[in-house]
């Protein structure tokens, strides 16, 4: 498919590799390598050379879909720019536009070059890269809630299906910020001053701003539970320690207890047991006592009507 703009070049857009695709740019440098990476359809390639004319061309590809679960499930087109016109392969725009791809195949003919043609449709990448972010930040939002409201460790699997989510976005970001870089680098003022370019990098720096706000979240979700998990182990060991500590005489005077010596003066005593209860009783009720005196007991005894997240 054709489409031509009113200025005069022309956006060749195809479904797969095709052989007019060679006859397109045979003449140019780097056809071949291209053309081997649409059957390759290798992931994020880049390259800017020269025509014979001395002219920028830049071709490669970026990865407009990812899934987050599955990475080894993507979507790649493959584009190649030119003075005169650019070639996309494998891009489908109702996979990133929705019910709108009349009017993005519009504004991209409208513009002047087909590079800044080609900035309006990173632009539309960049979109799509947005709306799965906010789709992301709800969640997140949730997220935190959750983590408020109830700190159960399968909501350290919710942080990182999220911290995996976050990667992919960014991952899908990173290459078409490189790719603009390019045609920066490129055509330098020739492409700098225009609207089209001025509109992409906003809305790049918008996006890869909202990245890094959201990795700073999950990272502070991510040591929130380190603290949390940190405190209720030591909790525990603490407990299992001052219990220990109590029950220490209580065990040392059953032990001797359960001895069988020959000569064991305490068979003939009359109230035996009764002493030995007493001794039992009062060595442990000295120890609690003492550890209480030390406050080495802190909270662990103490009654928790309202839970709080170090409860």
């Amino acid at each position: 498919m054709e489409h031509t703009s009113v200025y005069g070049w022309t956006w060749h857009q195809h479904e797969c590799h095709k052989e007019e695709i060679s006859e397109l740019i045979a003449d140019n440098k780097g056809c071949k390598k291209w053309l081997t990476h649409i059957k390759e359809n290798k992931q994020n390639y880049l390259r800017i050379e020269r025509d014979k004319d001395g002219d920028p061309i830049i071709r490669g590809s970026l990865t407009y879909k990812q899934n987050p679960e599955n990475q080894e499930e993507f979507e790649v087109f493959h584009f190649y720019i030119r003075p005169k016109s650019f070639i996309t392969v494998g891009l489908d725009l109702s996979k990133i536009t929705g019910d709108f791809r009349e009017s993005c195949d519009h504004l991209i003919i409208e513009e002047k070059t087909p590079v800044e043609g080609f900035l309006i449709l990173m632009g539309e990448l960049i979109n799509h890269f947005l709306d799965g972010i906010d789709q992301f930040e709800s969640q997140l939002k949730k997220l935190q809630r959750d983590v408020q409201k109830n700190n159960h460790t399968t909501l350290l699997n919710s942080i990182y299906d999220s911290r995996i989510e976050l990667i992919n976005w960014s991952d899908l970001t990173l290459p078409v910020h490189e790719t603009a870089m390019a045609i920066k680098e490129a055509f330098l003022d020739d492409i700098t001053e225009t609207k089209a370019y001025k509109k992409i990098t906003t809305r790049i720096e918008r996006t890869l701003t909202l990245i890094s706000h959201y990795r700073q979240d999950i990272d502070t979700l991510l040591n929130l539970e380190e603290v949390l998990s940190s405190h209720r182990g030591n909790e525990i060991m603490k407990t299992l320690t001052v219990f220990t500590v109590i029950i220490t005489p209580a065990m040392a005077l059953g032990a001797i207890w359960g001895m069988n010596f020959k000569n064991m003066p305490e068979l003939d005593w009359k109230y035996g047991y009764l002493y030995a209860m007493i001794l039992m009783a009062v060595s442990t009720v000295g120890i609690y006592l003492w550890l209480r005196m030390k406050g080495w007991t802190g909270d662990l005894l103490r009654g928790k009507k309202n839970r709080k997240h170090f409860d």
